[in-house]
């Protein structure tokens, strides 16, 4: 009797109609490589023709037959967006760059340091150099950190459906 019931319920789980997952994939030419996103996650793009800069907004839908998303309150065509900034950054310009700006910083204080307690002979340059290194660090986060993908010849956007 009680298989008979554990079965029932689990043949009435199994009618339940389960939800598509959607995706936008992000394809580049010559590599089965493929990015996902998903619904309901935040989307920083730039749209072609447009002189406002990026917009951020989340994915509220997905339509693959006629490959639009529903941005916010707004439906875009996936033609209409030209680049999209990622979330996650490249792991060695942040680590560099980090290590770069920390001892910058400790070399500036230790600098700092043997000025004020009257010890300049284990001060000399260190504030310039500190500096430097921080600044450098500074860039190379701010330029080489940051993914962004150019939608042309070579990649492309989809909008797919898995269904089961």
């Amino acid at each position: 009797m009680q298989n008979g019931i554990l079965l029932l319920i689990l043949y009435l789980l199994f009618l339940q109609p389960l939800r598509a997952q959607k995706y936008l994939l992000i394809e580049r030419a010559g590599t089965p490589k493929t990015e996902r996103i998903a619904m309901y996650e935040e989307l920083t793009f730039k749209l072609r023709d447009d002189k406002t800069g990026w917009n951020t907004r989340q994915i509220l839908d997905m339509d693959p037959n006629g490959q639009m998303i529903e941005l916010g309150d707004t439906w875009v065509e996936i033609k209409d967006i030209e680049w999209i900034k990622m979330k996650r950054q490249r792991v060695i310009a942040n680590v560099l760059g980090g290590a770069l700006q920390v001892g910058g910083i400790s070399m500036f204080l230790g600098d700092l340091w043997f000025t004020a307690i009257g010890e300049p002979e284990y001060s000399e340059g260190g504030m310039q150099f500190g500096l430097l290194n921080f600044a450098v660090g500074t860039g190379i986060r701010l330029v080489f950190a940051p993914i962004t993908h150019k939608f042309d010849k070579r990649k492309r956007l989809r909008v797919v459906d898995l269904t089961f």
